[in-house]
């Protein structure tokens, strides 16, 4: 599979996301059966296509001639590459008028409490213990239907998830009594970097949704800047293309605050400070912690697993020394707030195999089974990383979130940055630089203007970047 094919499939995999997303959201607040087996399928499928672009054999180069028929496919996928590239790129220039759309920037219950946690943390207080849901929700006019709701207390009964009518409800009686509120989230979620890094932001008085599209164009930078020079026209409009990297960070996403560095570290995995730029990601959100073991198996495979571990006590090196403050100061309540996805008795929700189950296409199985699921899942993915890590590094950065499609919780938002993560592994594959002929031999389009002539370097296979001594 050459590299314009690779580049190209990972795009309509995003494209595929991207539709997947906006049905998922529709059929989340009007359940529908139909919509629901879409939404499966197409995220099913746009997690097989990217696997199996990271895991086909990346040493053949773009062959020079083609049989017509495979030239008009392929001009046919770029073309839908380049139409979707226009829709990825529009989210971006509608970014400042999204408000017109969602009357609030706090999209949801995270961006919301880790902006209230940051203004906490600048008062000098501990979001952890002294965050106030009511009070926070208050100042930001903004209620219910921005919250996790819990299975517990008026919610108990509740079988899938509670109504809007159920959750106002709820929510009147609890602003009245807050002390006696066991129905809604409140502590913030996520480890501490998630709101510490937000702070000076937040101190500007400065809308936390414009930082995260940044983290998204810095994030695609740095995959271009590895991207062999023939192959960035191409490359940039993939990145468009796929449009579920640009529509739901505007849409509301505060994942790209994790995703920036987890990136960065993938990509320079041989540099002595990738360890470090990892910890920043782990100690921002747990999702990251899935990749913990993939990126470490990456390592150990060309460096060692004498350096691997060394990258391991970086990162967690970082995580405690950014959430040591929190953890002296009271324990339990950060231990119960990082833990909150896990221990605390949440609702079934996703785009994964649970989204059957939601809507009525399948039994609601005990979380426990989900989890069990998702475990052995864990299990084959990790398998396949170290069975074919010589052969294949890559392809760790795209199994590590597959197993979340069969949890409990396999919210859309675990997914919808997934090409990004492909192409960051994309890019460290011996690939082919590709010039104007070969690019019109092979039919590829693209939206951006490729360079004139290529100096004799980028005419070469491009390799992963050497190991720094270590």
């Amino acid at each position: 599979m050459g590299a314009l094919v690779r580049v190209a499939a990972v795009a309509l995999a995003g494209s595929v996301l991207y539709y997947a997303g906006i049905v998922n959201s529709m059929v989340i607040e009007r359940p529908d059966r139909l919509g629901a087996v879409l939404v499966v399928l197409g995220v099913g499928a746009a997690v097989t296509v990217i696997v199996v672009a990271l895991a086909w054999d990346g040493r053949s180069g773009e062959r020079r001639s083609a049989p017509r028929r495979d030239v008009f496919v392929h001009r046919a996928a770029w073309l839908v590459v380049c139409v979707m590239a226009l829709v990825g790129a529009s989210w971006l220039v509608i970014a400042p008028r999204q408000h017109s759309n969602d009357w609030t920037p706090y999209h949801n219950d995270a961006i919301a409490l880790n902006e209230c946690a940051a203004r906490l943390l600048l008062a000098g207080r501990d979001p952890y213990l002294d965050l106030d849901l009511f009070a926070c929700y208050g100042r930001l006019g903004i209620g219910a239907d921005r919250t996790t709701p819990l299975r517990r207390g008026v919610f108990s009964e509740v079988p899938v998830y509670p109504s809007d009518d159920e959750l106002d409800a709820a929510w009147v009686a609890r602003v009245r009594d807050s002390a006696a509120n066991v129905e809604f989230e409140w502590r913030p979620s996520y480890p501490a970097l998630s709101f510490v890094l937000i702070a000076p932001w937040v101190r500007l008085g400065w809308d936390t949704n414009v930082l995260y599209v940044f983290c998204l164009l810095a994030a695609m930078t740095l995959v271009l800047v590895r991207t062999p020079a023939g192959l960035r026209p191409f490359m940039l409009t993939a990145l468009f293309a796929a449009a579920s990297l640009t529509a739901f960070t505007v849409g509301g996403s505060a994942d790209l605050l994790y995703a920036l560095p987890l990136v960065a570290a993938w990509l320079w995995r041989e540099r002595r400070w990738s360890g470090l730029v990892y910890g920043i990601a782990v100690a921002t959100k747990q999702l990251a912690w899935f990749f913990a073991p993939f990126f470490l198996i990456a390592v150990a495979a060309r460096q060692g697993w004498r350096v691997a571990l060394r990258r391991a006590a970086e990162a967690a090196a970082v995580f405690v020394l950014a959430n040591t403050p929190f953890i002296v100061a009271d324990p339990g309540s950060w231990l119960a707030g990082i833990l909150a996805p896990v221990a605390d008795p949440m609702f079934p929700r996703g785009a994964g195999l649970v989204f059957l189950a939601t809507n009525g296409l399948a039994p609601l199985w005990p979380p426990l089974l989900y989890t069990a699921l998702e475990a052995i899942a864990g299990g084959v993915c990790l398998l396949a990383a170290w069975r074919t890590r010589h052969s294949r590094p890559e392809l760790g950065i795209v199994l590590a979130p597959v197993p979340l499609f069969f949890a409990y919780r396999s919210l859309f938002s675990y997914f919808f940055l997934l090409p990004l993560f492909a192409f960051a592994g994309l890019v460290r594959l011996p690939l082919v630089d590709v010039g104007p002929a070969a690019a019109r031999l092979t039919g590829a389009l693209t939206l951006f203007a490729l360079p004139a002539r290529l100096g004799p370097r980028s005419r070469r296979p491009v390799e992963a970047s050497p190991a720094a001594a270590d």
